[in-house]
């Protein structure tokens, strides 16, 4: 399973009633009201548990949390910086 495929199968059951028509990688989800600002907190807390790593307090911004695209680039962003140089 893709980091796209677990946030879109994540968000369509956590706040679309595990409806996911529509839903896709590029979708606004803040734009759309499909997760709220405060909900982007419980998907922080699904991201670091799921993936193991933690999300700093600053990259929980709006930004970030544009679309399962974006959000799969901060996730990436956090795994090689939690890895270190290589």
């Amino acid at each position: 399973m893709t980091t796209q495929d677990f946030l879109l199968r994540h968000i369509a059951e956590s706040w679309l009633g595990g409806n996911s028509a529509g839903l896709h990688a590029d979708t606004p989800l803040l734009e759309l009201n499909i997760i709220s600002s405060s909900e982007v907190f419980d998907l922080v807390h699904s991201i670091q548990s799921a993936f193991g790593i933690a999300i700093p307090l600053p990259e929980i911004r709006p930004e970030n949390f544009r679309s399962v695209d974006v959000i799969a680039d901060l996730i990436e962003r956090c795994r090689d910086k939690q890895r270190g140089p290589r």
